[in-house]
């Protein structure tokens, strides 16, 4: 690997560990320079700026084929897995943590929603026939991690637990079960 390549790479690292961990305005570029152990004029060299750094992060965001092989009878088991297995605390950088610390972001919202359309939302109302089901089924997955780690409500199970498992499959199912 050439060192440019290298150096790029390790920005990339850095910048999806922290700003998906943290989100993208907590996150200054200085910072994630000095994580990858560069001179922060690398960023723009390769990226642009922060915002352009931000858009790379998501070019793999997703497995390019996060429903493929899936019905709408084995979505509920593969989902659980993806969610209880995503990481939680530090910095290691999750798909779902980036959603839910970036969407809402001013700068950069519109190219998280872009990316979770593309990747998540679009095939999943392929999958289950409708929008209305895609938009449930999202709200169930996304909102119990709402629940779990910025309300910090008392009645979630112990991530990585089997009542915490039980608890994401009876929502999912729910909500595939929504008849509107």
């Amino acid at each position: 690997m050439k060192k440019a390549d290298a150096t790029r790479e390790k920005l990339l690292t850095h910048a999806r560990r922290l700003m998906w961990a943290r989100g993208y305005g907590a996150v200054s570029l200085r910072e994630v320079a000095q994580a990858a152990g560069v001179d922060v004029a690398l960023v723009s060299r390769y990226f642009g700026g922060k915002r352009g750094l931000f858009e790379a992060t998501l070019e793999d965001a997703f497995p390019k084929e996060l429903f493929a092989g899936l019905t709408p009878d084995t979505l509920v088991d593969h989902m659980v897995s993806l969610f209880v297995s995503a990481p939680r605390d530090g910095e290691d950088p999750s798909a779902i943590r980036m959603i839910l610390m970036n969407s809402h972001d001013d700068e950069v919202g519109d190219l998280v929603r872009a990316t979770q359309g593309k990747y998540w939302e679009q095939p999943l109302t392929t999958l289950l026939g409708s929008a209305e089901k895609a938009a449930m089924f999202g709200a169930a997955s996304f909102g119990l991690s709402v629940v779990e780690k910025s309300l910090k409500m008392g009645g979630v199970a112990a991530v990585g637990s089997t009542a915490y498992a039980a608890q994401l499959r009876h929502i999912m199912q729910a909500a595939l079960d929504f008849e509107g």
